[in-house]
C-alpha cells in the first residue's frame, strides 16, 4: 500500500515545486517589456491569465511602473484577492494623497502621491519569516511596517489580479468596481516568490519568476499594449537564467542577437526547476531584444496576411475585431512573431465554384455563423526561412480555436511575403535639438543621446507604413530632451505662412517643458498664436494644435487675467477662419470645446449646442441640433439653443453662413474683479461670423448646469462677457440677459438677446469663507471648546467640592448650567470623530446628543434671568417649594421632549452632513452628526434660542436699570473709577452668563461676515472659560475656599470670621425668603445677594447693593 502511495507523493511535491518555483508561463511567450497599457477611462481589463498560477507564497516581491494622466482622489494600481474572497490579499491604490498598501486584508498608509506626467516604479516586499511590509517608490523605501503575527502567513493560493481596477468574483462571474479606475498607464508588472530587497532599491530590470510582463501570463481583450520607450528598463529586461546566448556585451555597442533555430509550435522547453525561466532571444545585457528591438541584430521579415474565417454568435456578441485581433496576436506571439496593421471585414465567400459557395454559405447561417475577412501584417523577428515562415504562419492560424467558435480553413489564409527596404537617413531640427537619425531596418527604433541633457535619449522608430507596404520614419520621442530654447526666444522668431506650423509646435513643445507660464511669457505665446492665425490658412490640424495650447495654458496655474480677452479673441478666430469641407467640424480636447456649422439661410430653422458630459480634465462630450430647443436634454451639462430668428444677421455674400459655439469647462479665464458674485456655472457662447448679434425679436434659450447647488436663499443671475468692462480687460454684465424663475436647484435657464459668452452667478448674501479663514475658525473653535471644557469641569469640581459654595440658588443654577455646556463642548469635540466610523445610529444618537445639550445650556440660560427677575426685578413674597427641583424639571426636561419628538416624528432629522452646511460654519468640509432638516433646524433650534435670547436681553436691560436706580437711591455709591469697573464687570458678568454673545451669529453676513465670525467663535467657544473667570476665580468665597483647603504655608487661610458675610441668603429657612413687595434699600440690598452670589466679588460690606452680585 505504502509504495502504491509513494508515486503520487512525488508527483504532488513535484507539482507543489514547480508551481513555487516556475513562473506561470511554463514555456516563455512574446514579451511586453517596452510596452504599456493605458487606462483613461474606457472599458479596459488586464486580469491574470487562468494559466497562471499563483503559488501560497511565503514572501514575495511586487513592482508596476505607474503612470499617472490624470488626478483622481482615488485609483488602484493593481488588487490581488484569494479564490471566492472579497477582502484584498495583496493591493495598492491612492487614496486621497496617500498611497496604500493591501496584505491580507490589511492596509497601510503613506503620505506619498505620485505626481502626474511622469514613470513611477513601485514596489511591495513582505516576508513572512521577518514579519515586515516594506514600500519602495522609485528604489527609495517609503514603508517599513510590522506585520502581526495573527496574520496569514502565505499568500492566498490561485487567486485573481488585475490591473488598475478592483473587481469580485459574483457567481464564479468577475464583476469590476467603478468609481476608483486609475487614469493613466501601467507597465512593468512583475512578481517574485522572494523578498528581493536588494534588487528593488536598485530597481533592477530583471523579470518576474512568479508573473512576468509577459503576453501568455496575462488575459485581455481589449486595450492592447501600446509601445513606450520612455518606460524604465524600456525593452531591456535583465534575465537571471541559463547561459546568455549573447556574445556581443560590449558597453555603448548594439547588442547582437544571436537566436537559436526557430520554435515551432509542437516545440516545447522545459526550464529547470528553481531557476526563472529567460524568454527566447532575450539579452541579458540591459539591450532590447523585444520584436521592436533597437539593437542592430537580424533584420526582421515581414509578410502580408489575407485571411477569412468563421464565428459565432456567442464571440461576435462583443467586438469580433477585437477578439479576432487578440487571438491572432496570441497564436503569433507563441513563435516570436507579431501582426500589425490589423483590418477586418465582415465579407462573403467568392469562388470560382457558386455551388460551393452557396453550400458554405448555408451551412453557415445554419450554425448561425458569421464570416469575416481580415488582413494584418507580420514581422518575424527570427528572420527565417520565408517558405518554413509561411507555412508557420499558415499552420497557426488554420484550426478550430476557442472550442470551435472560430474556424479557419488552410486554404484560407494566404500569406506573402513582403520586402519593406529600410528608412533612409533624415536630419530632424527642433526646439530639443538637430539629431540626425541613420538608415534604420522596419519596425526598429533609434535611439540617440539628447543634446542638452546627455543623462537622457531621444529615440524614434522605423515603423512599415500599413498601406505602402515600406518603411517610413515615426514622429522622433524628444519628450525626456531638455529644450535648447525658451518661451522668451519666441519674440526673436517671425511668423510666416512657411513656418507657422512650426511655431506652433514649438510652443506646444515649449508648454510641455516649461508648465506655468509667467505674465510675460503667456503674453508671448499668446502674441505669436495671433500672429500665427494672420499669415496662415487654419486647416482642422492646425486649429486643432491651436487650441489644445490654449487648452494647456487653462489647465495651468497662470495668471490669465490679462490675457483672458487675447484667448477668447483666439478661439473666436480659429472658429472663423478654419477651412474644412464638411458641413460642420468639432474640435474637443480637455476643458474646451468648439464647433462650427456651416449653414444655409435658407433651411436654417434654428440651432442648438450642448455639452452632455464632462468631467475636469477630460474632453467634453457634445452634440448639435438642427433645430431650437426650448429645453435641454435630461442630464445636460450645457446648452445654447438659437431661434430661427437669428438667420436675420446672417451676412450678405457667400450661400453659406458659419455659426460657432465654444464651451468652457474652466472659471479661471473669466476673473471679474469688480464682482463678489461667483461664476456657478461653466461658460458657453456663440456667434455668427462677420455679424454683431443683438436686439434679437426671440431669446437665445441658455441652460446652464450650477456647479454649485443653489441653496434656499441663494441668488443666481445670468450674465454675459463685456469685453470693455475694466478697461479692457473684461468682466461680466447682465444687461440684456433674463433669469427665469428657477425650477432647480442644480439648473438655471437664462433668455438673452444678443451672442456672446454666458455664464450663472451665484450671490449667497455674504462674503464667501476663504479656506485659511475656514482653517482659523476651527482652529479657535476647537481650541475654545477645549480650554471651556477643562474651565467649566473645574468649576464643578470647586462647587462639588466644597459644600458651602452650593447653598444658595444661584449657585445650584450655575452648576446645572456648567454641566450642560460641559456636555455641549465635549460632544462639540468628539462629533467628528464619531461621524468618522459611518455608523449610522452612532451618527443619529451624536446629533441628537449635541442638539439636546445646546437646548439645555439655553435653557439653564433662560432660567437663570427667571431667577434673576424673580429675585431682583420682581421680589415675591410669596415661598415657592421645591425651586430647584422646578427650576431642574424645567432645565433638563424640555430639551428632552423636543429631541424625543423630533426622534420620534422623524429621526432621519438627523444624520451626517458637512459641517460647512451647519449653523456656524466653522467646520471646514469634515463629516459632522448634525440636524439635516431644515424644518426641524428652524423651529427647534433657531426659534428656540432666539425665544430664550429675546427673554434674556429683556432681563438683562431690566437688571441695568435695576441698578441704575438702586445707584441714584444709595447716597453712599458715589461715582468714581473702583465704582465704574465694577459695574463693567458686573455687565461683562450677566453678558455670559446669560447667553448674550450668541446673537452675534444674526449679524455674519455681508463684508462683516468673516470678522463677526471670529469673534462670535470667541466669545462663545470661550463661554466656560468666562464663567470660570466670572464665577469662580474672582469670587471672594470661591477663593478663601481654595487658600483655606488647598493653600499650605502663608497662603493658607485660618480665618473664618469673614465667611458669614460673604455666604447668601439662598439655604436659609422658608421663613426668611419672604421679603416685602415694595422693598426698601436695605431689601434690595438682601434681594441682589440672594440671587446673585454666583458672581459676587469681595467689595466689602460698604460697598454699593448691586455690587454683591456683580
Amino acid at each position: 500500500m505504502d509504495s502504491a502511495r509513494r508515486p503520487c507523493l512525488i508527483a504532488v511535491c513535484l507539482s507543489v515545486l514547480a508551481a513555487t518555483c516556475l513562473p506561470c508561463s511554463g514555456s516563455p511567450g512574446p514579451s511586453l517589456w517596452g510596452k504599456k497599457v493605458v487606462f483613461m477611462g474606457r472599458h479596459c481589463v488586464w486580469q491574470l491569465d487562468k494559466g497562471c498560477v499563483v503559488p501560497p507564497l511565503e514572501e514575495l516581491s511586487v513592482c508596476v511602473h505607474l503612470y499617472r494622466e490624470i488626478a483622481t482622489s482615488e485609483w488602484t494600481g493593481f488588487v490581488y484577492k484569494a479564490p471566492g474572497e472579497r477582502q484584498v490579499e495583496l493591493g495598492l491604490a491612492g487614496r486621497g494623497g496617500f498611497l496604500v498598501a493591501w496584505l491580507f486584508g490589511h492596509q497601510w498608509s503613506v503620505p506619498e502621491d505620485l505626481p502626474l506626467k511622469c514613470w513611477h516604479n513601485v514596489c511591495l516586499t513582505w516576508s513572512s519569516h521577518s514579519e515586515r511590509l516594506r514600500l519602495y517608490i522609485n528604489g527609495s523605501s517609503c514603508l517599513d511596517a510590522h506585520v502581526n503575527a495573527t496574520l496569514p502567513r502565505r499568500l492566498a493560493y490561485n487567486g485573481t489580479l488585475t490591473l488598475g481596477v478592483s473587481h469580485n468574483i459574483v457567481g464564479g462571474v468577475m464583476e469590476f468596481e467603478n468609481g476608483k479606475n486609475f487614469l493613466g498607464a501601467i507597465s512593468l508588472f512583475r512578481m517574485w516568490g522572494h523578498e528581493r530587497t536588494a534588487e528593488v532599491r536598485a530597481q533592477s530590470c530583471i523579470d518576474g519568476n512568479v508573473v512576468r510582463w509577459d503576453n501568455n501570463d496575462w488575459d485581455y481583450q481589449i486595450c492592447l499594449p501600446e509601445d513606450d520607450t520612455n518606460i524604465q528598463c524600456g525593452a531591456f529586461p535583465n534575465v537571471t537564467a541559463s547561459p546568455p546566448t549573447v556574445t556581443n556585451t560590449t558597453p555603448g555597442s548594439p547588442t547582437s542577437t544571436n537566436t537559436s533555430d526557430p520554435v515551432t509550435p509542437t516545440e516545447t522547453q522545459q526550464p529547470s526547476l528553481g531557476l526563472p525561466v529567460s524568454p527566447t532571444g532575450l539579452s541579458t545585457t540591459k539591450e532590447p531584444s523585444d520584436l521592436n528591438s533597437t539593437g542592430t541584430g537580424i533584420a526582421s521579415t515581414f509578410y502580408r496576411v489575407q485571411m477569412k474565417l468563421n464565428m459565432t454568435m456567442t464571440v461576435t456578441g462583443s467586438d469580433p475585431g477585437e477578439t479576432i485581433q487578440t487571438w491572432v496576436q496570441r497564436k503569433l506571439g507563441e513563435v516570436r512573431m507579431n501582426a500589425l496593421h490589423f483590418q477586418i471585414f465582415q465579407s462573403t465567400y467568392k469562388d470560382n465554384d457558386k455551388k460551393e459557395t452557396q453550400r458554405v454559405e448555408m451551412a453557415a447561417e445554419l450554425r448561425n455563423q458569421k464570416r469575416f475577412r481580415c488582413t494584418f501584417h507580420v514581422q518575424d523577428a527570427d528572420a527565417r526561412n520565408v517558405m518554413t515562415t509561411q507555412r508557420l504562419i499558415n499552420d497557426l492560424l488554420s484550426r478550430i480555436h476557442f472550442g470551435g467558435e472560430i474556424q479557419v480553413d488552410s486554404r484560407d489564409v494566404h500569406v506573402s511575403h513582403i520586402d519593406p527596404g529600410s528608412c533612409p537617413e533624415d536630419t530632424h531640427e527642433s526646439i530639443r535639438g538637430v539629431y540626425i537619425w541613420p538608415i534604420k531596418d522596419a519596425q526598429k527604433t533609434e535611439t540617440m543621446i539628447c543634446e542638452k541633457n546627455s543623462g537622457a535619449r531621444a529615440s524614434r522608430k522605423c515603423e512599415l507604413d500599413g498601406v505602402t507596404e515600406k518603411a517610413k520614419w515615426a514622429e522622433p520621442n524628444l519628450k525626456a530632451c531638455k529644450p535648447m530654447i525658451t518661451i522668451s526666444d519666441l519674440d526673436n522668431v517671425t511668423v510666416t505662412a512657411n513656418n507657422s506650423a512650426d511655431v506652433v509646435d514649438m510652443i506646444e513643445d515649449l508648454l510641455g517643458a516649461e508648465g506655468d507660464l509667467s505674465d510675460s511669457q503667456l503674453a508671448t505665446v499668446v502674441q505669436k498664436l495671433d500672429e500665427v492665425l494672420g499669415v496662415s490658412t487654419v486647416t482642422p490640424a492646425l486649429g486643432e494644435d491651436i487650441v489644445s495650447i490654449i487648452a494647456d495654458i487653462l489647465g495651468s496655474s497662470s495668471n490669465l487675467s490679462a490675457v483672458a480677452n487675447d484667448i477668447l479673441g483666439i478661439t473666436g478666430s480659429v472658429g472663423d477662419q478654419m477651412d474644412f469641407p464638411e458641413e460642420s467640424q468639432n474640435v474637443t480636447v480637455p476643458s474646451l470645446a468648439l464647433s462650427m456649422i456651416n449653414v444655409d439661410p435658407e433651411q436654417f430653422q434654428g440651432l442648438t449646442f450642448g455639452v452632455s458630459s464632462f468631467s475636469t480634465g477630460l474632453a467634453p462630450e457634445i452634440f448639435v441640433n438642427q433645430t431650437f430647443l426650448s429645453q435641454p436634454y435630461d442630464g445636460t451639462v450645457a446648452s445654447i439653443s438659437l431661434p430661427r430668428a437669428l438667420q436675420n444677421f446672417f451676412p450678405e455674400g457667400n450661400k453659406k453662413k458659419r455659426v460657432q459655439f465654444h464651451f468652457y469647462g474652466t472659471q479661471e479665464l473669466f476673473k471679474d474683479p469688480e464682482t463678489n458674485w461667483t461664476l456657478n456655472s461653466y461658460v458657453v457662447s456663440a456667434s455668427v461670423n462677420n455679424s454683431n448679434v443683438s436686439n434679437l425679436g426671440n431669446p437665445v434659450v441658455v441652460t446652464l448646469t450650477h456647479l454649485k447647488p443653489k441653496e434656499k436663499n441663494d441668488k443666481v443671475e445670468c450674465v454675459y462677457w463685456e469685453f470693455q468692462k475694466n478697461n479692457g480687460s473684461g468682466g461680466w454684465d447682465s444687461n440684456g440677459c433674463e433669469t427665469l424663475p428657477s425650477i432647480s436647484a442644480y439648473q438655471t435657464t437664462c433668455h438673452c438677446y444678443h451672442l456672446t459668452h454666458f455664464g450663472v452667478l451665484l450671490d449667497v448674501s455674504r462674503t464667501p469663507i476663504s479656506e485659511a479663514d475656514q482653517e482659523t475658525l476651527m482652529v479657535i473653535s476647537y481650541l475654545g471648546c477645549g480650554v471651556s471644557s477643562i474651565f467649566l469641569s473645574i468649576s464643578l469640581l470647586t462647587y462639588m467640592v466644597f459644600e458651602k459654595l452650593r447653598r444658595d440658588y444661584p449657585s445650584k443654577i450655575l452648576i446645572n448650567l456648567s454641566v450642560a455646556l460641559l456636555g455641549l463642548n465635549l460632544v462639540f469635540l468628539m462629533d467628528s470623530w464619531l461621524s468618522s466610523f459611518g455608523f449610522y445610529s452612532l451618527c443619529i444618537t451624536t446629533a441628537a446628543m449635541l442638539h439636546y445639550f445646546l437646548l439645555a445650556s439655553f435653557t439653564w440660560m433662560g432660567l437663570e434671568a427667571v431667577h434673576m427677575y424673580f429675585s431682583l426685578v420682581k421680589v415675591f413674597n410669596v415661598y415657592i417649594p421645591s425651586y430647584i427641583l422646578k427650576f431642574c424639571t424645567l432645565g433638563w426636561g424640555i430639551p428632552l421632549v423636543v429631541v424625543s419628538l423630533v426622534l420620534a416624528i422623524e429621526k432621519d432629522a438627523y444624520g451626517n452632513v458637512l459641517s460647512g452646511d451647519s449653523l456656524d460654519s466653522l467646520q471646514g468640509s469634515e463629516p459632522f452628526c448634525w440636524m439635516q432638516s431644515n424644518v426641524f433646524f428652524y423651529i427647534t433650534i433657531v426659534a428656540f434660542v432666539l425665544l430664550v435670547l429675546v427673554f434674556n436681553m429683556v432681563v438683562f436691560i431690566m437688571v441695568l436699570i435695576q441698578i441704575r436706580h438702586m445707584q441714584t437711591n444709595n447716597p453712599a455709591a458715589t461715582v468714581n473709577k473702583r465704582s465704574v469697573m465694577h459695574d463693567l464687570r458686573a455687565v461683562a458678568s450677566l453678558t455670559f452668563l446669560l447667553g448674550l454673545t450668541w446673537p452675534i451669529a444674526f449679524f455674519t453676513w455681508g463684508p462683516a461676515r468673516v470678522p463677526m465670525l471670529h469673534l462670535f467663535s470667541v466669545l462663545n467657544s470661550l463661554q466656560g472659560f468666562f464663567i470660570f473667570v466670572f464665577h469662580c476665580l474672582m469670587k471672594e468665597n470661591v477663593r478663601k475656599q481654595w487658600r483655606i483647603h488647598l493653600c499650605c504655608g502663608r497662603f493658607r487661610l485660618n480665618d473664618y470670621s469673614d465667611w458669614s458675610r460673604s455666604v447668601t441668603m439662598g439655604g436659609r429657612t422658608k421663613q426668611n425668603h419672604l421679603v416685602h413687595r415694595f422693598p426698601s434699600v436695605k431689601s434690595v440690598n438682601t434681594s441682589s445677594r440672594k440671587i446673585s452670589d454666583d458672581s459676587t466679588t469681595a467689595s466689602g460690606s460698604s460697598s454699593p447693593p448691586y455690587h454683591q452680585w456683580a
